[in-house]
This record gives structure tokens, sequence and C-alpha cells, in this order.
């Protein structure tokens, strides 16, 4: 069984009071969870890939289970600091926006855990989210990526020996 008293901290971090008689409040809150755990937090809640993507039957459960205090966000429970930093970078980055968080956490939940390439989940995503804008996609990949993937020292230096010329030459012109 899940931890419903540290998911409900992780919403008390971001402001997010879960009514769970909002249908778009609980795609926010299960893709939430999905991420998280898929960056490493413990929350220990089994997903599986369902109709709007990954899900969790027991993480409903729970938040049925004890609706109240994830509408009151009281839980007793609390973040460390790594916990929280981690909740407010998915935050900053998708707003609880539930068109790219279902996006992003199906698009992760696809790569990490059927072992899926990259582009065979960017097919799936395609495929099984046809009804949202191409431009929505291409964000939510893009968001997921930034939360989940972050560069290596490699990766870093790579990019600023790619990027440097430019953004030297760009500097230069705008003297002018």
């Amino acid at each position: 069984m899940g931890d419903w008293k540290k998911a409900i901290a992780v919403f008390k971090e971001m402001e997010f009071p879960l009514d769970c008689d909002e249908f778009e409040g609980k795609i926010i809150a299960q893709k939430t969870i999905c991420l998280l755990q898929l960056k490493g937090m413990n929350l220990d809640y089994a997903f599986g890939m369902y109709v709007r993507g990954s899900y969790s039957p027991a993480f409903t459960k729970d938040y049925y289970d004890h609706k109240q205090e994830f509408k009151s966000l009281s839980s007793g429970s609390v973040l460390s600091d790594e916990e929280k930093v981690m909740v407010k970078n998915l935050d900053d980055l998708f707003l609880k926006n539930a068109p790219l968080l279902e996006i992003g956490a199906t698009y992760a939940f696809i790569v990490e855990k059927t072992n899926r390439t990259p582009i065979e989940a960017f097919r799936i995503i395609k495929e099984t989210k046809g009804f949202y804008r191409d431009t929505q996609i291409a964000k939510g990949i893009s968001k997921v990526k930034q939360f989940l993937f972050e560069p290596t020292e490699k990766d870093l230096e790579w990019l600023k020996n790619e990027t440097g010329p430019i953004q030297r030459a760009s500097i230069q012109s705008m003297r002018y």
C-alpha cells in the first residue's frame, strides 16, 4: 500500500487540495505522483498503463478513502528538503496543467517501465493521445525530459561548446 500521508504532503507543498470529485484534479494528482516516483521519491504506489496513461488503482483507493485529508491537505507528514525541491521543480515545469502532465507522465512511464525507445514512446503518444495538439505533445515530452533526465557534466560541456559560438555571435551583433 502506498504512503498516502506523504502524497498529501506533496500536494500541500504544491498548494493543491485534491478534490476527488473533479476529473482534472485526479489526472493532475495521478500524474504528479507517478512522475515523482519515476524521479526517485518513495511513495510506494504501483502504476500501470490505462486509457489516460499511467494510473495507480491503490492511489485512487487512498484518495477516496482519505477524501477529507486530501482536500484539506492535512496528514502530519513532512517532506525532506530534497523532496520539496523535487516537488517544486515538477510544479514549476508543469504548472498543474493536466494535459501536459498526462502526456509527460505517459511518455516517461512508457520509456522507463516498458523498455521502449524514446522514438517508440513518441509514436505511442501520438497514437493514443491524438486528441491533443502536436504542440501540447511536444511541450509535455520536453517538460518531462527536463524534469527526469538531468544532463551529465559531459552533456553540459558538449552543449557549451556547441552553442558557445552562436551565443558569442548573438551578443556581438547586439552591440551594433
